[in-house]
């Protein structure tokens, strides 16, 4: 990612809401991470984090990167409160700032990780595309993505699109599942890409925008192996 790339990339995570995003938010979670090194990108204020921690045990790792300095900030804040151990749970949890398109601003070297998880904010994502390139980047060989995700059966015009992912609508931005996977194998170094616990969903709230009403989403979890 090139200067120019990276500060509009900044420019477009500043401006979505500081205090979390809407949409789905059910952190679901791969069942046996016991000492694996995980990355949670969307960290946000870390509670996932400390989750995931929890689960890859003491011989795992956990790194937590968001674009916001603030949820970075939060997040440690709420792992050296969450943690019984007190200042031994960095040993195996730590947060760093970055943006999902350029996580080498974050220290996350090549081949570093096994897992990658992200809940629904990559949907929110400025470049889907480099945002999955540096993912797979990440991944150890054979290691895969988790992405619980909000897809749509039919998305919206790409500007549209990128108008609801500043605003932190997960429905608005969603692609359809045919076009994630096409991204993930044909163009971000993935070598598959499949979806499973798929289930109906609907937006609610301050999701419910007027132009998303009678349109069809798709709760699942795509897993990306590399």
């Amino acid at each position: 990612m090139d200067e120019l790339e990276l500060r509009h990339a900044e420019a477009h995570y500043a401006e979505m809401p500081r205090d979390g995003y809407s949409g789905r938010c059910e952190m679901l979670l791969p069942e046996d991470l016991r000492g694996m090194r995980v990355l949670d990108l969307g960290c946000r204020n870390g509670k996932g984090a400390c989750k995931l921690a929890d689960r890859v045990g003491p011989d795992g790792f956990v790194l937590g990167v968001d674009p916001s300095a603030a949820c970075v900030a939060r997040a440690e804040a709420t792992a050296a409160a969450a943690c019984a151990e007190g200042a031994a749970w960095a040993e195996r949890l730590a947060f760093a700032r970055g943006c999902f398109e350029d996580l080498r601003a974050a220290g996350v070297e090549d081949a570093s990780f096994d897992v990658v998880i992200v809940n629904s904010v990559l949907n929110l994502a400025w470049d889907l595309e480099g945002a999955l390139r540096e993912a797979a980047r990440a991944l150890a060989p054979d290691g895969f993505l988790y992405h619980a995700g909000v897809f749509a059966d039919e998305p919206l015009p790409t500007a549209v699109m990128q108008a609801f992912a500043c605003a932190g609508n997960v429905f608005g931005a969603a692609r359809s599942q045919a076009e994630f996977a096409r991204i993930a194998v044909d163009r971000a170094g993935f070598s598959s890409c499949s979806f499973e616990r798929e289930r109906p969903v609907e937006p609610d709230g301050s999701d419910a925008a007027e132009e998303l009403r009678g349109r069809s989403f798709t709760a699942a979890i795509a897993r990306a192996r590399r």
